[in-house]
């Protein structure tokens, strides 16, 4: 019993500290990002969900803490998972530091440069595939990887900075090449047309 209480301590120690890690230097974290394309994310992802955030909650699972997302599924680009349903994943960190009753404080937020969740919210989320281990599952490029939609338009958090950098233009519609040399938001539609294309399901 003294073992596996000193594991499970040394367990959250060790959560607790990796939380605190990532949330120490947000800038330096922000800058760690490596910068994916459209076709990159595309490719790399699970699923690719357009949808609206209905649930956001968080928790520790063995001793992890982890942020809970519900996301009500308008459709998939990949058209791995049916319209209308429910699609939940816990993404690693909690939606914010955490008093523990005994006067301390867990840090172990949700790191800089991930997707960060807001209920009501209308998302595309390219779903990297979750992690072996843990099961926990964010967006492939992190933030990158998660794009807002308001009034018709959608962005990513970087204001789609590097999104259209680097694509094969030569099958692309007129639409879809004016797309790639517009500055921040852009047509939800033909947005979605174009990830369509270089996730395969359209020709």
């Amino acid at each position: 019993m003294k073992l596996r209480s000193a594991l499970s301590k040394l367990s959250c120690a060790s959560a607790f500290a990796l939380g605190t890690m990532l949330t120490l230097s947000p800038a330096a974290n922000a800058m760690k990002l490596k910068q994916q394309n459209l076709q990159e994310m595309a490719v790399e992802s699970q699923s690719i969900i357009a949808g609206q955030v209905v649930s956001v909650t968080d928790g520790f699972d063995n001793n992890r803490p982890y942020t809970e997302v519900t996301i009500q599924v308008s459709s998939d680009a990949k058209g791995k998972l049916k319209d209308d349903s429910n699609y939940t994943f816990r993404q690693f960190g909690l939606i914010k530091p955490r008093s523990m009753g005994n006067g301390k404080v867990y840090l172990g937020a949700t790191p800089e440069g991930f997707s960060k969740w807001q209920e009501g919210e209308q998302v595309i989320a390219f779903m990297y595939k979750p992690a072996s281990i843990t099961g926990f599952q964010t967006t492939v490029g992190l933030a990158q990887g998660k794009f807002v939609v308001r009034n018709g338009k959608v962005e990513n958090i970087f204001a789609n900075k590097g999104v259209f950098e680097g694509l094969d233009t030569s099958s692309l519609s007129a639409e879809q090449q004016n797309l790639l040399t517009t500055p921040g938001a852009v047509d939800v539609g033909v947005f979605m047309d174009l990830v369509g294309k270089l996730s395969g399901v359209q020709q």
